[in-house]
């Protein structure tokens, strides 16, 4: 859009935190970064939302999630461009976009074309090396993904991952029930790791791991784990490795057949490894009001998700992003989203995971 309309790019992302907190403009890379200092954008503030409804408050244009019933992306699109360039906007200097995570590469893909591009972005490299023009790991969190590489033994490009989301809502029936809480508000208020849904997330972070080592060579390398749940990598990675730990729970293990002896297992005979869940994985939408450091670990697992050779993801857009950076095709699909009407997974073309259920 800026460069359609002859305008500067700059990125002003506030909560949870500045996105500066996280991402940093590499050398002789873009700089988006918004000025400090701009009076009226985030300035003389005391609070992140103060600052935020200052921000509100300017020029801005119309977004999707306004119009998601009434307008085609397209139009939508096509009309934003038209009031910068000839419009109500034309003559103003600054204006804002509020973008949602829009996933139309459709309609992208046929601007480009347009406009006579021949190098596409989306399931191309070019989408990750505009990534990397964009962005780096802030100091503090590539030190974090040094120091995971490092304890695990992970070389980028010599390992892959499983990725497990079992509290995004879409995992399960719509309006489904845990002990009296909808899944619907876990990714803001979490849920205990008891009962039915421990069982659940264990099954399916098994189906995660059995499908990923589908992939080829995938067994003979380290498989990093990650997921929403730092109960429930802890579990896999820390509590399952625990002999004392398995002996003063071996009721769960009786049934040969139960999702914990098969999670048991899968531990035993693959290199599954995760890192220390020192902090809680932290929505960056859902839990505001944290300190920076709260959101590290988020930025790391993308981090390594981007330089695993392979990835095995179900539900979520999370390890689909991290995989459209890196450009691999070695990927897996072990789950699809129950409702809704957008279908992420192909933005991968990953095979599918045939291995029963």
């Amino acid at each position: 859009m800026a460069n359609q309309t002859q305008r500067v790019l700059l990125i002003k992302w506030i909560k949870p935190q500045p996105l500066q907190e996280f991402l940093n403009p590499p050398e002789h890379g873009i700089d988006w970064v918004f000025p400090d200092g701009v009076e009226g954008w985030g300035t003389d503030c005391e609070t992140l939302n103060a600052c935020a409804k200052q921000i509100r408050a300017k020029p801005n244009l119309s977004n999707i999630a306004e119009k998601r019933m009434e307008v085609s992306f397209e139009s939508f699109m096509d009309g934003n461009i038209h009031d910068l360039n000839h419009g109500k906007y034309k003559n103003v200097k600054e204006v804002t976009f509020t973008i949602m995570s829009h996933l139309h590469e459709d309609y992208l893909e046929r601007k480009l074309k347009e406009l006579g591009e021949t190098d596409m972005i989306h399931a191309t490299p070019s989408f990750g090396n505009i990534f990397q023009r964009f962005f780096r790991p802030h100091p503090n969190v590539q030190k974090q993904i040094d120091d995971v590489n490092r304890a695990l033994e992970m070389i980028p490009g010599q390992y892959s991952i499983a990725h497990c989301r079992v509290r995004h809502p879409k995992a399960y029936p719509k309006g489904e029930v845990f002990n009296g809480q909808y899944i619907a508000n876990a990714d803001k208020t979490g849920l205990p790791f008891e009962g039915r849904f421990k069982d659940l997330a264990v099954s399916i972070a098994s189906r995660s791991i059995k499908c990923a080592m589908t992939l080829p060579d995938v067994e003979n390398h380290p498989l990093y784990f990650m997921s929403d749940s730092s109960d429930l990598v802890t579990y896999l990675s820390r509590d399952l490795a625990d002999e004392m730990y398995v002996q003063n729970h071996q009721e769960w293990f009786e049934d040969v057949n139960s999702m914990n002896t098969t999670a048991l297992y899968l531990m035993a005979r693959y290199k599954v490894v995760a890192r220390d869940q020192n902090f809680l994985n932290a929505h960056i939408d859902k839990n505001k009001g944290r300190p920076p450091e709260a959101y590290y670990s988020t930025f790391v697992d993308l981090y390594l998700g981007m330089n695993a050779r392979c990835i095995s993801f179900g539900i979520g857009n999370f390890a689909v992003f991290a995989g459209k950076l890196s450009g691999t095709k070695c990927t897996v699909r072990y789950a699809k989203e129950l409702w809704g009407g957008y279908d992420r997974g192909f933005h991968l073309d990953a095979k599918t995971c045939d291995l029963p259920k």
